[in-house]
């Protein structure tokens, strides 16, 4: 084969990679934050769940991104799997806009797109405008790219065995399909295979029938991107890329099925080799919607068998009741427990930043995310709840009481802030190959022990207004505070000594930074309960 056909085609495939990126990601960054509102808000029910993945699919150019927001918003809990499985039914449906605007075969005009893409880009002073004209020059180098393949491999049209070759794939629909499958799952993009059985079939390489089931591969291989992006990902984000893999491998072997189908009637869409390419993908997206989109809550149901398991979820509240609002005494008390139930979640977000520290675990990091989000979410609900207290009449004392209540709740939420800290600073120890010397992990488990004791005494101090556990919490912040103090010390003589590098010197030094003030925090709280200074 002459080497300038494979530099050809080498060219074509990365300038057509290249513009379909710069379309899909200038796109995705000019309406992401409408597309994120649309795919957690429009998700009622399966068919409106189906034209939303379909209306942000086409809008972005890719299902592969689509797939990894959905994953995101089932890792977040924002939206359920059935609502996720019907989104991407549409987004298979919505990708293939892509093939429909690759058969319009723009090439002869495409410098025109590169030429008002990338002045717009220079010129353009907003960032927005900027990426608008990032999509313009990648639509433009996407058919750029398409025109340099097809005229790469054109001289290959006329060498028998070549074409013979590719001919294979249409007498053989398995070959075909494992090699759609194979070269998508590599490029990760069924767009961009598709765009090249275009390329192939407008040189003369590739018939209908080679086409077809090559475009049938496309299908399961592009399910790689929702595989890979669940890696590491909760429960439901997994369940979601097996039953997008499932749905496309079912409604290919159906397909298979009808293929005598496919090669009668689709050359009646239209004579043009292009089109009727990207008809398939399109044709063949759109029955494997009406063939699943009925049964998706059996098909969750099916997901939740063969990967069993609860994910970790966000915790709400519990006790603030608004039928209790027209009795102050009673709602305070409510608000109390709140607090509680909200430095319980700090306890446990200690105890794995703790873990953490000794030995990093992923699975800890993810689910103290959750819980930041949920001490982020308890401080918005009982704010609110206080506020509407207020609005009650109130005695002297509660009067007095709401505000303490409402710095507490802030000092909580930065108990919460300080812990997740701490867990990033773990995971930048376990990246970085980093490591404590003996001394240093003895001195933060001490550490992590007298804080762990004085959220003991502090959740005690709330919950019944305690005021010698409040006491209790003033001597170990003190104790806490003579201990970090050596310990910095410490630190500072192991560096002298080089025992400790300085990279990990950091990282001990953040943590007992976070320490220090997350403690200074929970003793804010318990000095409103003994009413020493403002409070």
């Amino acid at each position: 084969m002459d080497f300038r056909i494979i530099l050809g085609v080498m060219g074509g495939v990365g300038l057509f990679i290249y513009g379909m990126y710069l379309v899909s990601d200038s796109l995705k960054k000019l309406s992401l934050s409408l597309l994120k509102i649309m795919l957690e808000k429009l998700t009622s029910n399966r068919i409106k769940s189906a034209l939303v993945g379909i209306f942000v699919t086409a809008v972005i150019q890719s299902s592969s991104a689509t797939s990894v927001i959905l994953i995101g918003f089932l890792n977040s809990s924002l939206i359920q799997l059935g609502a996720a499985l019907s989104i991407m039914i549409g987004a298979n449906v919505g990708t293939t806009v892509t093939a429909q605007l690759i058969a319009f075969k723009f090439t002869t005009i495409a410098p025109v797109f590169v030429f008002a893409g990338a002045m717009v880009f220079f010129f353009a002073k907003k960032d927005k405008n900027k990426n608008k004209g990032l999509a313009l020059l990648g639509f433009g180098l996407l058919f750029l790219g398409l025109a340099i393949m097809s005229s790469a491999v054109k001289p290959l049209a006329n060498d028998e065995n070549i074409r013979a070759m590719f001919i294979t794939f249409g007498r053989q629909p398995l070959y075909g399909i494992l090699a759609g499958l194979l070269v998508t799952a590599i490029l990760q993009s069924s767009s961009t295979t598709t765009g090249m059985i275009i390329a192939f079939a407008l040189a003369g390489l590739l018939d209908l029938p080679s086409s077809i089931y090559l475009i049938f591969g496309t299908n399961i291989g592009t399910c790689i991107t929702a595989i890979i992006a669940s890696i590491g990902g909760n429960l439901s984000s997994k369940r979601l890329a097996l039953g997008n893999t499932l749905f496309n491998i079912i409604g290919t072997f159906i397909a298979l099925g009808f293929a005598p189908l496919y090669l009668a009637y689709i050359p009646l869409t239209t004579h043009d080799i292009a089109r009727q390419i990207a008809n398939t993908h399109t044709i063949f997206n759109l029955v494997n919607t009406v063939v699943f989109l009925p049964v998706i809550p059996l098909f969750a149901r099916l997901m939740n068998r063969i990967i069993p398991g609860e994910d970790y979820e966000k915790k709400g509240v519990r006790y603030l009741d608004r039928n209790l609002l027209p009795t102050p005494n009673l709602a305070i008390g409510a608000v109390i427990k709140e607090l509680s139930a909200m430095l319980g979640i700090c306890q446990e977000m200690l105890e794995k930043a703790r873990k953490c520290v000794i030995s990093y675990n992923h699975k800890l990091k993810n689910e103290i995310t959750f819980d930041e989000d949920s001490v982020d979410e308890m401080q918005k609900n009982i704010t609110d709840y206080l506020v509407e207290i207020t609005k009650k009449e109130l005695t002297d004392k509660q009067r007095r009481l709401v505000p303490a209540i409402l710095h507490s709740v802030n000092d909580l939420e930065k108990v919460g802030d300080y812990c997740e800290d701490i867990v990033t600073l773990a995971q930048r120890v376990f990246e970085d190959d980093l490591t404590f010397s003996g001394n240093a992990r003895v001195e933060l488990e001490k550490l992590f022990d007298k804080t762990s004791t004085l959220m003991r005494h502090t959740k005690k101090a709330i919950e019944n207004d305690d005021h010698k556990a409040a006491s209790i919490t003033l001597n170990i912040e003190g104790e806490l505070d003579e201990l970090i103090g050596q310990y910095k010390l410490n630190h500072i003589l192991r560096l002298e000594k080089g025992t400790c590098i300085s990279e990990s010197g950091l990282v001990y030094s953040d943590i007992l930074t976070d320490i220090e003030r997350m403690n200074d925090h929970l003793c804010n709280i318990t000095k409103g309960i003994l009413h020493i200074g403002k409070r």
